[in-house]
């Protein structure tokens, strides 16, 4: 049974106001404090730094604001078990690894079997939260993960190229990373791995992103890779996004001097979770 102090802890970050938090919570704000207090003295620990004018949380409190609502998320899950409610599993997935890395992952598994199951997909930051609030229990993501925070599993090392139509004045020849600033970039949005990893690679380098004679956001991948054919514009995407495009001649890779990137997909669930070794069951299962 989850602490009510916790619950109160847990309004308080989300709300960033006591008062909004005592009025969710249907108790005084008098109470809120002493909840707030309470769990300091017993953990021995500062969770919300009331020196700052704004709302501010400790180090601390940010570990105990994930541990809590991992605690409330599997307490949820427990009552609904108890109940013979049985969820259904919520897989999250960026965009990359759903439509291109894990289709016949989840066929396998899931088509032929009576499991409910759900697909959540978003970007990498979306479903770090969407994991740390329990809207989703697992997740195939690209990028960086705190990984005090969670469980991982490799799922496939993929090289990161730079993609233009098969006619693109570039095409076909060895070039410099600067010779792409002439051309429009096509770019996922922020929060993207893919957006992550050329942001990562400029700021490594002498080349802001700016240097680009423009840059569009997309959230598609199929109209980026529809776009590319049509226009002069370049892009930056995991090599197996475009491999069907490559092998029928309507995009190619551009051969850039010294550029060499690849980065993992993970399949990652928070390290505290009530169903931790099911999930790590299920890669297995997904991947054997």
């Amino acid at each position: 049974m989850i602490d009510d102090k916790m619950r109160t802890f847990v309004e308080v970050v989300e709300c960033q106001n006591y008062t909004q938090a005592a009025k969710n919570l249907h108790i005084t704000q008098p109470a809120v404090t002493q909840h707030i207090k309470a769990l300091e003295e017993h953990y021995q620990q500062k969770f919300i730094d009331s020196t700052h004018k704004s709302f501010h949380l400790t180090k601390m409190g940010e570990l105990l604001y994930h541990y809590a609502k991992t605690q409330i998320h599997n307490e949820d899950l427990f009552q609904k078990q108890l109940q013979t409610v049985y969820p259904p599993l919520t897989i999250g997935s960026t965009l990359s690894i759903a439509d291109y890395y894990i289709p016949h992952m989840i066929a396998k598994k899931f088509i032929q079997t009576s499991r409910p199951c759900e697909i959540v997909v978003a970007n990498t930051h979306t479903l770090i939260q969407k994991l740390i609030n329990g809207e989703v229990e697992c997740a195939f993501v690209e990028g960086q993960f705190d990984t005090q925070l969670f469980d991982y599993h490799l799922l496939k090392q993929e090289r990161f190229i730079a993609v233009a139509s098969i006619h693109h004045p570039l095409a076909h020849q060895k070039i410099t990373f600067e010779q792409l600033f002439a051309y429009p970039l096509l770019i996922r949005e922020k929060g993207s791995g893919t957006r992550d990893i050329l942001e990562n690679y400029l700021q490594q380098t002498i080349y802001p992103l700016s240097r680009f004679s423009h840059f569009i956001e997309v959230g598609s991948l199929s109209m980026i890779k529809t776009l590319l054919m049509d226009s002069q514009a370049v892009t930056f995407l995991y090599a197996g996004v475009v491999k069907e495009e490559i092998q029928n001649q309507q995009l190619i890779e551009l051969q850039i001097e010294n550029f060499h990137i690849s980065r993992p997909m993970h399949f990652i669930y928070l390290k505290s979770h009530i169903h931790k070794d099911e999930y790590q069951q299920l890669f297995h299962m997904m991947t054997e």
